[in-house]
């Protein structure tokens, strides 16, 4: 068993432990291994271009951490469905020699066309309800992050990672109402 699947199921096994499990619903460790296995491929940036995602602003900041660079998809972007294993985002950590690590992934569907799709509800996804921003683009849109490739002693679902670090001449500091 790799050391990525032994960390996730000390955090799910830690969750239970505490009684938390109820309240943060977790995937299960095939479902993680499952996303991070189809898309492994996109841990080459150069993979992920090749597929249609491009890079999208500049390294994400807050103080509560980073998210990195995001590398999105525009087709999956103006497709209102979701699909744990096609994310509308890649997440990549700028390395110090200039190469980009694969993070983390950003499940992403714009408010509108998710209601005009027929749902009533915020989406859901792993066991996990997106958060709405009103304040990055011009238009709202649900997010969920996942972490699979980088730990996040916050959540595996959190927005910010603050073991991620973005230089400071790429950064765009982000300010949001959602946190963690």
């Amino acid at each position: 068993m790799n050391r990525w699947i032994i960390a996730v199921s000390v955090v799910v096994a830690g969750l239970s432990a505490w009684g938390l499990a109820q309240y943060s619903p977790q995937p299960t460790i095939e479902q993680l291994s499952q996303v991070r296995g189809s898309l492994a491929r996109f841990e080459n940036v150069n993979a992920a271009i090749k597929a249609g995602y491009e890079k999208f602003m500049d390294c994400m900041s807050s103080a509560q951490g980073a998210q990195g660079l995001h590398y999105t998809n525009a087709a999956l972007l103006s497709d209102p469905q979701l699909d744990p294993l096609q994310p509308e985002a890649l997440m990549y950590e700028p390395r110090a020699d200039g190469s980009l690590r694969l993070v983390g992934l950003e499940y992403l569907v714009f408010q509108k066309a998710w209601h005009d799709a027929g749902h009533k509800a915020a989406p859901t996804l792993l066991g996990r309800e997106f958060s709405l921003n009103t304040t990055l683009l011009p238009q709202p849109f649900y997010a969920l992050h996942l972490w699979v490739w980088q730990y996040n002693p916050f959540d595996l679902f959190a927005n910010w990672n603050p073991l991620v670090i973005c230089p400071k001449a790429t950064t765009m500091n982000h300010t949001s109402p959602i946190t963690r």
